[in-house]
C-alpha cells in the first residue's frame, strides 16, 4: 500500500508539489471559499461569546479589542529585557520538525511584535489575569485543568504509548461536541490529514515562540499563581493557535457547525487566561496565526487534494451517524 503521504522535508529542502486534479473541488474555489470564510470570521474577536463555558469569568465587554487600545510601547528599558529563559525551552525538538503541507521562512508569518514588558497594555493584561484568578472557582480550575492536556504531540508515535489515545483525542476536541461520529477511530483518514496539519502548525508555532521568547506572565507578576509552568515561552499561545486552525479548518468542511467551533476555540484560548499562562495578546496572536496558517495550506496543492478527501469522509461518516442514531 502506498504511503498517505510522501516522505517530507525540512521546510527549506522540500520541493514544491507537481499540480494535482482535485476530484469536486479546485485551487480557486477553495481559495475564494477561504478567503469568505475568514472575512466572515474577521469581527468574531468583537463579539461576546455566546455560550461560554467559563460564563462567569467572561469579561462583561469584550476585553480584547479593549486591550488592543491600550499603549504597547515600553516604558522601562530594564524590564524590556526580560525574556523567557533559554535553558527553560524543554521543546527544541519541535524546531526540527518536517513539514508537509507548509514550507515557508518563520518569518513569512506577519504576527506583530508583543506589547513591551513594561508596556501599559502589558500592565493591564496582568492586572486582568489577576483578576481571573482571584474569581476562578474550583470546578472552572478544573475544566482548565482538562483543556490543557489537550494538545497533539507530532513526536509521540508510538501506539502503545500511555498517552496515545490523549493525543490522537486531542485532533477532534474542538469538533467533539458535533456527534459521537466525529471520533479518530471513525475518521482514520481525517485523523492522519489534521496530524500531518499539527505537525507542521507545530513547528512554527514554536519557532515563533523561541524567536519572540516572551516571559510568561507569572515571570513579570509575582502576584499570579499560575496552575502550570509550561516550558516554552508564551507568544503565541499554541494552545490558541492550534485551537483556532482546527476550527477553521473545520469550518471550511462543516459551515453549519461555525458557531460551535469557534466558540470551542475561544474557550480554549480563554482557558489559557484563567490559567495565568497567558497573555490575552498570546490569545490573539495563536488566532492570527491560525488565519496566516490556514491561508499558507490553502495554496498547498496536496493538502488542497487531502482536503477533499477528507472532507467527503466526513461527510459519509456524519450520514451514517445522524441515520444511525434516528434508528
Amino acid at each position: 500500500m502506498e504511503p498517505f503521504f510522501s516522505t517530507p522535508g525540512t521546510p527549506s529542502e522540500q520541493k514544491p508539489q507537481l499540480p494535482i486534479h482535485l476530484a469536486g473541488i479546485s485551487f480557486v474555489s477553495v481559495f475564494i471559499l477561504l478567503i469568505l470564510l475568514l472575512i466572515s470570521l474577521s469581527g468574531f474577536a468583537q463579539q461576546l461569546p455566546s455560550a461560554s463555558a467559563f460564563g462567569g469569568l467572561v469579561p462583561a465587554d469584550d476585553h480584547y479589542s479593549r486591550l488592543r487600545s491600550v499603549s504597547a510601547s515600553p516604558l522601562d528599558n530594564a524590564l524590556d529585557a526580560l525574556a523567557f529563559p533559554e535553558a527553560d525551552f524543554r521543546r527544541k525538538a519541535y524546531l526540527n520538525l518536517k513539514t508537509t503541507y507548509v514550507r515557508v521562512p518563520v518569518s513569512r508569518f506577519a504576527l506583530q511584535p508583543y506589547p513591551a514588558n513594561s508596556s501599559t497594555q502589558t500592565r493591564t493584561e496582568l492586572d486582568l489575569l489577576l483578576q481571573l484568578q482571584a474569581r476562578r472557582t474550583a470546578q472552572e480550575i478544573a475544566l482548565t485543568d482538562s483543556m490543557a492536556n489537550v494538545y497533539y504531540d507530532p513526536l509521540l508515535t508510538n501506539t502503545q504509548d500511555p498517552d496515545w489515545t490523549r493525543n490522537q483525542q486531542s485532533l477532534f476536541y474542538i469538533g467533539r461536541g458535533m456527534g459521537a461520529w466525529f471520533a479518530p477511530e471513525q475518521l482514520p483518514l481525517t485523523s492522519r490529514v489534521l496530524q500531518a496539519v499539527l505537525q507542521d502548525a507545530t513547528y512554527y508555532i514554536f519557532s515563533l515562540k523561541a524567536d519572540y521568547s516572551r516571559p510568561r506572565p507569572y515571570q513579570l507578576e509575582a502576584g499570579l499563581q499560575p496552575l502550570e509552568m509550561p516550558g516554552h515561552a508564551a507568544y503565541p499561545s499554541g494552545h490558541a493557535s492550534a485551537s483556532y486552525l482546527h476550527a477553521y479548518l473545520l469550518c471550511l468542511v462543516l459551515p453549519e457547525y461555525k458557531e460551535l467551533l469557534l466558540q470551542r476555540a475561544w474557550d480554549m484560548a480563554f482557558s489559557r487566561e484563567i490559567r495565568g499562562v497567558h497573555y490575552p495578546s498570546d490569545s490573539e496572536a495563536g488566532k492570527k496565526f491560525a488565519q496566516q496558517f490556514v491561508a499558507l495550506l490553502m495554496k498547498d496543492k496536496q493538502f488542497q487534494q487531502d482536503l477533499a478527501l477528507m472532507k467527503a469522509e466526513i461527510r459519509k461518516v456524519k450520514q451514517a451517524g445522524e441515520i444511525a442514531s434516528r434508528k
